[in-house]
Order: C-alpha cells, then structure tokens, then sequence
C-alpha cells in the first residue's frame, strides 16, 4: 500500500514547521494541523507523502493567515464605524431612524437563517473577540465546524440580504412607476 500524505507516522516530520509557521504569526497550531489532516485524508496516496505533507502545511498556514488578516480588516472596520456611532449620536433624528431600521432588517434576516446559523452570527456580531476555541465552547459545537459553518451561515446572509434589497428596489420602482401616473 502506498503511503499517504495523512499518515500518522509523518506527523511528526511537519508538527515542527506547522507549530514554527503558526507561532510567527500568532496563529492557533491545533487549529492548522487539523485543517492540514483534513486535506490530506481527503488526497489519494502520492510517491513523496513527506513533501505533499509540507506543501500542505504552507497552503493550510497561508490561508488561515489570509482569513486572520480579513478577520482583522473586519475588526478596523467595525471600530470605524464605532467611531462613527459617536458622530451619529450627533446626526438627524432622521439618520437614527435609519441605522435603527437597517440594524432591525439584519436582526430579522438573522433569525430566519437555517440551523444554528442564527446564533453563531448573533455571537460573532456581540462577541467578535471570541477564539474559534472560546465560540465552540460558547455555541457547544465542534471547534472545527465553526468556520465551514460560519462560511454558510454568511452566504445564506447575503443570500437573504440581497434578497430583500432587490425587492425593495422592486416595491420602490413600483411606486415611483404608480406615482408617475
């Protein structure tokens, strides 16, 4: 039988560079060793199982690397906008009405979402300093399908939100055709 890059005895050739990878960048090693297991159960067996398993690690670190910085984008983005409720505080009663009705419209497309999407949004929205590892224990769900389900969780948003803005758009064209009249 030919070996595989999931082979538990080559474990311990690549922990080091996954362990040296995930310290640079302050990224959770458990974390990026399983993601790497995963694909490589998922590959068939290959002539050099050792490097497969090293290039794996590298692809595994660059995109959990990728999805931290995003992470971090998003936290910016959300202090800015913190940072911009204090200006609005100052803003029209008019423009208070507004960001209080678009908060409502995400509260109401959140709870319509499928599953336990509803509730790992609702926690990554009010928690967003949360681990994967904290989230899983808050959520009691499995630490590995936080982020797969958070994936669907957030299409499914979009879905739902692109949705209802479409038939806004719709309804209002509807009545500025009707008001033409």
């Amino acid at each position: 039988m030919q070996p595989t890059a999931a082979d538990p005895a080559l474990r311990g050739s690549f922990l080091p560079l996954l362990r040296g990878l995930a310290a640079a960048q302050g990224l959770d090693a458990e974390e990026l060793e399983q993601q790497v297991w995963l694909r490589a159960a998922a590959e068939r067996p290959c002539s050099d199982p050792r490097s497969r398993l090293r290039a794996l690690t590298v692809q595994e670190f660059r995109r959990a690397r990728e999805q931290r910085r995003g992470h971090a984008r998003a936290l910016e983005a959300a202090a800015r906008l913190a940072g911009a409720g204090t200006a609005a505080d100052a803003a029209s009663p008019e423009l208070r009405a507004l960001d209080a009705e678009q908060a409502e419209e995400l509260r109401a497309a959140i709870a319509q979402l499928p599953a336990r999407c509803p509730a790992l949004v609702a926690a990554l929205l009010e928690l967003p300093q949360l681990s994967y590892r904290e989230l899983a224990e808050e959520l009691a769900m499995p630490r590995g399908s936080i982020g797969p389900t958070r994936s669907r969780c957030l299409a499914c948003l979009r879905r739902l939100l692109e949705g209802r803005l479409l038939e806004g758009r719709l309804l209002e064209g509807r009545l500025l055709d009707s008001s033409a009249e």
